[in-house]
């Protein structure tokens, strides 16, 4: 109710302030207010949702089992299947409670027999909700966060007979038949399509699926910097756009014809939004295209400044947390930097020629969508594609092709004319892929290792906003504005990367049963870990976006501790001392440091103390049983040794040379 009350305050002032706004007064109330009423009604939107502010919600409600209803379409990862759910009922012995929120449910998929899952599916499952966990390691890709941007808080992980399938067709009817039309065309597809990677590109570029896709592949797109084509855009809806205005052309020329046609148009492109998952910039896509035809219809001038932000507004009245989506960053930043500067350098030079204008022209977009998203590129990524122009270039007209082959394909009927547009699509589809690959293993495709701070971010954007008005207005004091915040950029660039090569420390991170112990010393770097390699995926998301601050990756010292069979080892990081405790300790040691605990060893912590001659820091990682863990812990209580539990914990870091 405070809420109410405060926004409604807000909103009062704004009026008066627009009724008085002649005075300067008045003007500065209203501009107050309007930007006052706005934040707290996104800050209330933001807070209701969190489930300390709905006594209804799951979390808070004891019961054996849920009753949840599939709020998306699965996805398949090796043996696992993912999806989100909404919770509508805790069944305990008293009976049902009706709850609200949602929730991230995986599925291990075994050998027991297990319905199909589908979008709007309601589902009876045993209750093992938790909360989703902080990450584990300094750096490490914050999944907490990014689910909570979607409203999931918990997530639940379980056997395929622990789930059972009690009814269907529980979600949005329209969502769920667009779903299942999505399904049918990429079944369709599959059919005239044989080459798997070339299926997979297909159904990513034209319908937004990209679940399947193999993880190389997607790998390539992003090292050439063309990883948005992948992301059903607005270039997408454009096409849907030109298609559907170009076939329904004829309309124009009958009474009533015009708004009726827009009206077909504006249908068929939000059904492509829904079909393709309403992701941010599809959505953004979706409602500037709905904006435009809608002006067009009654003969008026858009601005299309105006037209993006009032898109932003909208899909953040229904989606706040969109504001901290990387995809909604990107697309909104890609297309100011569209807006703003590449019709200032369509003035530097712009030939005559027609193909030669469409080459240069599309250079133009590609070198003003990637400078504006660049700095939350390296913020989040830390890496920049060098050839993202040829490789732009390289992927417009294939890409252009892919997508009005595939909508013919999706539409057509005949099946001797899918056969042989399915013959010229995969063969478009692997050149693109295996241009890509050869692009992205040229030397230096992507520099690696790029750190920015958040300071740094804004700097960026301030330089790049002030050098637009400069280079636009032919404003001096902008020019002078851009001077100082490259001056302060370089400044807090010079310091952090003194900071960091100057940086001496140590990890031992959270990598569950596997063990990762690593020292930094001054730009170097030593890794002693279980994993196989570098590129083990636990390495890639644990280990090496923390290392890789420091040290670049072809720095870092890889060394291999046997996993397969118990043994102990002694390791020497600088003046530090480790021992990995696996097995019996059999010989008196002496200068150790600290004794990492592992593989539910025998040992006891008395007799380790005594035949080491002190007490050093005790390590329990991952691969220790929770039981085991309690057991030393309250056999150790009086005990005046130090100990950490590293298991479920966040890593341990320290430092010094």
């Amino acid at each position: 109710m405070h809420w109410y009350l405060v926004v409604f305050s807000f909103f009062v002032l704004q009026c008066l302030g627009f009724f008085k706004r002649k005075q300067t007064w008045g003007r500065l109330l209203f501009v107050f207010a309007f930007y006052s009423t706005w934040c707290l009604l996104g800050m209330w939107l933001t807070l209701r949702t969190m489930p300390s502010y709905q006594p209804s919600h799951f979390s808070n409600f004891v019961g054996k089992s849920l009753l949840v209803v599939v709020d998306d379409e699965p996805q398949l990862r090796g043996k696992m299947l993912r999806f989100p759910v909404v919770v509508k009922a805790v069944v305990s012995d008293t009976g049902k409670t009706r709850t609200v929120g949602k929730l991230m449910m995986t599925i291990g998929i075994d050998s027991v027999a297990m319905p199909k899952i589908q979008y709007g599916d309601m589902l009876h499952v045993t209750n093992n909700v938790k909360e989703v966990k902080k990450p584990s390691n300094p750096n490490e890709f914050n999944y907490r966060n990014y689910l909570a941007t979607k409203d999931i808080w918990h997530q639940c992980f379980l056997a395929s007979d622990e789930v059972i399938k009690i009814d269907v067709g529980k979600g949005n009817v329209i969502l769920a038949n667009a779903l299942s039309f999505r399904e049918q065309m990429m079944e369709k597809f599959s059919l005239y399509i044989e080459d798997d990677r070339a299926l997979q590109l297909a159904v990513a570029l034209i319908f937004g699926y990209r679940s399947e896709m193999d993880e190389q592949m997607v790998k390539a797109f992003t090292n050439t910097g063309t990883v948005h084509i992948l992301s059903v855009s607005g270039l997408h809806v454009a096409m849907v756009f030109g298609i559907l205005t170009l076939l329904l052309k004829w309309m124009g020329y009958f009474p009533y014809g015009r708004p009726l046609r827009s009206v077909l148009i504006v249908s068929a492109v939000w059904f492509y939004v829904v079909l393709t998952g309403m992701s941010p910039p599809i959505l953004r896509a979706g409602i500037m295209i709905t904006f435009f035809i809608v002006s067009f219809t009654v003969s008026r001038q858009q601005v299309t400044l105006n037209t993006l932000f009032a898109s932003a507004l909208f899909i953040l009245l229904l989606f706040p947390k969109s504001l901290f989506d990387i995809g909604f960053q990107l697309s909104y930043l890609a297309v100011l930097g569209i807006l703003l500067l590449q019709p200032l350098l369509k003035k530097l030079y712009l030939p005559t020629i027609r193909w030669w204008s469409w080459i240069v022209e599309y250079t133009y977009i590609s070198i003003a969508a990637q400078l504006f998203t660049l700095p939350v590129i390296l913020y989040y990524f830390g890496q920049f594609p060098t050839y993202f122009i040829p490789a732009n270039l390289f992927i417009a007209l294939p890409s252009t092709g892919i997508m009005y082959l595939g909508t013919l394909l999706a539409l057509c009927p005949l099946e001797i004319i899918n056969t042989y547009v399915g013959v010229v699509l995969e063969a478009l589809l692997q050149f693109s892929v295996y241009g890509l690959a050869y692009l992205e293993r040229l030397p230096y495709a992507v520099l690696d290792g790029i750190i920015w701070s958040q300071i740094q971010v804004v700097l960026a954007f301030l330089i790049l906003i002030a050098m637009v008005c400069a280079w636009n207005y032919r404003y001096k004091k902008a020019l002078f504005m851009a001077m100082a915040c490259l001056l302060m950029f370089s400044v807090f660039g010079s310091l952090h990367y003194v900071q960091r090569s100057t940086y001496s420390g140590y990890r031992i991170y959270n990598v569950r049963s596997h063990l990762a112990i690593a020292q930094i010393k001054k730009g170097k770097a030593v890794l002693y870990t279980t994993f196989d390699s570098l590129s083990h995926s636990g390495s890639r998301f644990s280990i090496l976006p923390d290392l890789c601050r420091f040290v670049p990756l072809e720095h870092i010292q890889y060394k291999k501790l046997v996993a397969e069979e118990r043994q102990n080892h002694i390791l020497s990081l600088g003046d530090k001392r480790i021992l990995i405790l696996e097995t019996g300790l059999l010989d008196t040691l002496s200068d150790v440091d600290m004794v990492i605990w592992r593989k539910n060893n025998k040992n006891i912590i008395e007799s380790v103390v005594e035949k080491l001659g002190r007490a050093p820091l005790f390590l329990f990682d991952g691969s220790n049983a929770d039981r085991t863990i309690a057991s030393i812990y309250s056999d150790t209580d009086s005990l005046d040794v130090p100990m950490y539990i590293l298991k479920n914990n966040f890593a341990y870091v320290w430092d010094g040379e």
